[in-house]
Parts: structure tokens; sequence; C-alpha cells
């Protein structure tokens, strides 16, 4: 608890009932996620956090805030799930149609902004979630009965970066008392989970199968064949950094506009182009995420609706319009192939090892926010950023290790003024200081690509190389 570690929050229960209730079988995406937390139970990094602040114009008092906090969690069944087994051993999920949530109340700390985001990302995490745990953790921070900041911390069941745009804005929408403006009747996950056992469902995932086959059969080479760099002696092989960039951000927006392409694929080409430079690895073949929502009925869903998916780019030798180029096919057959049920997707890949020998694995992961801009913010991405926006990049380097299993990891945030990179690299094969050049070298190539520089092969190479 870093709070007021001295003075405990009062807690006030938000009661529900009379909302929906039930209990039904996992999504796809649900039992993705339930996986990820058995076969991590310590898995904090992936909980979903939520700082927002409010508006200079919105001076909610608490009372307030509350009654629209119970609004959303009326609305959206997720946020009132819990997840176990039923007579047969079979997981489901179950929805409840009344109880309480508990609020924290906080004043304000001294350090506004700084200490509300420490405690979200160390107090509220104190505790692990389980999938029989109430999925949501809520705080508010006041100034008197003035709530001026929210902090929400969510099961990674619980929804994913979509979902938490869409509960960032019906809490402000309530909040400015604009009711009618929401969505009538969202989606749930237990239609969710009826479409996907439908005959629609499974012809989509039984498409998607047959293209997975084609692409998991692809060879995954390492992304530094030489190896070079090892693990300092009795250290953990794998090393944390961020890096943030208010460059970024506004270069990739100059770049995708002038491609017509979006921001995401503008940062995934930077970071394929970056490596092919720096590594001599002209075939890119890595994981991402992909929140999926095209079907214009889910879009209003607050759950989990995302799959992981494979990718493979050509990006050696190219400029780097042609790199965009070629990310953005690559990536458009993923993401429509990324609906299927992972029970498929299991059998299909012991069948590949049983004809062919072990299925590509991707050693690198990029998993870029692709969650949709609230209604009135000019950015992509969700959140705010913490204290004033900076003026210059900056690395922040995190001290503890953790498990990892890719040789590079990369999360991907565009933020209001910055884009943050979190790195997660393997000491063994991608040391920090290559880490920390590569990102450098994605800052570089996409400021002179923003300026509307024509960035050749030769050029990436003498960026990436540097």
């Amino acid at each position: 608890m870093t709070a007021d570690a001295a003075h405990p929050p009062a807690v006030r229960h938000v009661a529900f009932d009379g909302a929906r209730h039930g209990t039904h079988g996992l999504t796809w995406s649900q039992l993705r996620f339930r996986r990820m937390m058995l076969d991590h139970p310590e898995g904090r990094h992936i909980y979903v956090p939520l700082h927002l602040a409010l508006p200079g114009d919105l001076r909610p008092g608490t009372e307030e805030t509350l009654r629209c906090l119970r609004a959303v969690v009326v609305r959206h069944d997720a946020l009132r799930t819990t997840y176990g087994a039923d007579a047969a051993g079979d997981p489901v999920q179950t929805v409840a149609g009344e109880g309480s949530l508990p609020v924290e109340i906080w004043p304000v700390p001294e350090t506004g902004a700084a200490g509300v985001h420490r405690y979200l990302y160390e107090g509220m995490r104190e505790k692990i979630f389980t999938l029989r745990a109430r999925p949501l953790r809520v705080a508010l921070f006041t100034e008197g009965d003035t709530v001026r900041r929210v902090a929400l911390l969510f099961s990674p069941i619980t929804l994913d970066d979509w979902g938490l745009s869409l509960v960032k804005e019906e809490l402000l929408v309530l909040l400015r008392g604009r009711e009618g403006a929401l969505t009538p009747h969202p989606w749930q996950p237990a239609r969710q989970y009826s479409w996907e056992q439908g005959p629609e469902g499974q012809r989509r995932s039984e498409g998607a199968m047959a293209y997975w086959a084609r692409l998991l059969t692809l060879p995954a080479p390492p992304l530094f064949p030489d190896h070079h760099g090892a693990a300092p002696s009795g250290s953990h092989g794998f090393h944390e950094t961020v890096f943030e960039s208010p460059a970024v951000s506004r270069a990739a927006r100059e770049v995708a506009g002038r491609y017509r392409t979006s921001v995401y694929t503008v940062l995934t080409a930077a970071v394929l182009a970056a490596l092919s430079a720096r590594s001599g690895t002209a075939h890119h073949h890595f994981g991402t995420y992909v929140h999926n929502r095209f079907a214009p009925r889910s879009r209003g869903m607050v759950g989990p609706l995302s799959q992981s998916v494979t990718v493979g780019v050509e990006a050696g030798g190219k400029s780097f319009e042609d790199v965009i180029g070629a990310t953005a096919r690559a990536l458009l057959p993923a993401y429509r192939n990324a609906a299927y049920d992972p029970g498929a997707l299991d059998a299909l890949r012991e069948r590949l090892r049983e004809e062919t020998g072990e299925p590509a694995a991707p050693r690198l992961f990029l998993n870029l926010t692709n969650s949709r801009a609230a209604p009135g913010d000019p950015f992509p991405g969700t959140g705010d950023p913490v204290g004033e926006p900076m003026a210059r990049s900056r690395f922040r380097r995190i001290a503890q290790p953790v498990p990892g299993w890719t040789d590079l990891y990369l999360g991907i945030r565009p933020q209001r003024g910055y884009t943050g990179f979190f790195a997660r690299g393997d000491g063994r094969a991608v040391t920090r200081p290559t880490t920390e050049t590569l990102l450098r070298s994605i800052e570089t190539l996409l400021v002179a690509a923003g300026g509307g520089r024509r960035l050749t092969a030769a050029d990436l190479r003498a960026i990436g190389g540097s």
C-alpha cells in the first residue's frame, strides 16, 4: 500500500442487483486468458490498468461517481463475472446478478498523478487476481468531496485494450450526464460464446486453421543469428526497459497519413526495418495480439475479444516505404483470421509436430495496442501520460528481471504525448545495450521518414547499424 500507508482508505460498497446473471461456457478469448493465468499465476504484468484523470471542467462528487461506476458494472457482464468449472470439469463463467463492488477512496496524493500511478501499479497489484476472484478493483482519489482521478485494475480475463477504452469512454459519458449517448443493449460475452459455438463461428475457425496451417510452417529465423552477447554471470537472462518518445508519436502519425495506413502498421514496420538493419535478418516471423472487433455487433462489448496471431514479413533489402507496404499486406490476412477456437489451433500444432517436427514458433513478439480512440481524442490508444508531457525521449530501466520465453518482446502503445515501448529481452540473445540501440534506431528512422525523407535500404542499414 503506497498511497498513504499511515492513513488507510475509506471503503464504500457499490451494490448492484437485478442485473443479468447466468452460467455458460468460455469464449475463445477467455479460454486463451484462462490458460495464461493458470500457466503464469504470478503474472501481474498482464493485469489491465486504467488511470483516468478527470477533465478540469468535470468535478463530480463521490456519490455521483459511485452511481456512474454502478451503471458501468451493471451494463457489462464481464465486470461481474468469475470463472470455475462445471460437474464435468469443463470451464464455465458465472455472471453475478447481485452483489457489491468495494471502492477505495483516498485523498489525492501530494505527488499528484505520479502518486496515483504508483498506487495503481504497486498497491493495487499486491494481491493476485484469481479466476474465482472479483475481476475489478477501483480506487477514487478526491480533493474534498470532488473526485479528481480514478484508478481501475482489471483481471486479464476481463477485457482487452478495446474494452478498456469503452470503460473509460462510458464512465466519462455517464459523469457528464449523457446516458442517452450510450449504446443500448451492448453485446455480452454470453452472446459471443453462442456465436462462436454456432455455424458461422465454426466456419470462421475452420477457415482460420487453413490459413495458420500454411503460416506455421514458415521458418522462424533467430533475430540475431550470431547470438552475440551473454547474460551476466549469476543473473537472470531477461531484462526490461521502457523507452518513451514524443518524437515517435508525431512522426508515426505523419508517415501513416502520407501512406494512408494505420499508425500501428507504421510502428510495426519501423520495428521490423530497424531489426533487419541491426541483425541482418531479412524475414521476420513474429507474434502479436489482435483485438478482432470486425463485426459491428461486438464493438460495444466490454470483455476480451483478442487472439494471438503469427505474421511473416519480408523486410530485408527494402526501402522503408516497401517495408510499410509488406507489413500492411501481411497484417491484414492475419487479422482476418484472428477468430478461432484455441483447441483447434492446439490440434493443428500437434498435427504439424507429427508431420514436420516443431511448428514455427516466433521468437519475436510485438504487442501493439490497436484499441479504439475515445470520441474527441485526437490521438490513438488509451490512457494518459503520467505528469507533464516530456520534451525529450527517455529510457527507464526496470531493475527487477522477470521470466520470459521470447528473444525480444516489444509492447508498443501510442499515448497522448508520446509513444511508449516496453522492451523485454533475453540477455543471452539480445543484450540491454542492443535493445536500447534498437529503440533509438526506430525513433531515428521514423523522425527521418516523418520529415519527408524517403529512406532507401542503404539508409536503413546506416541508421540501424549506428
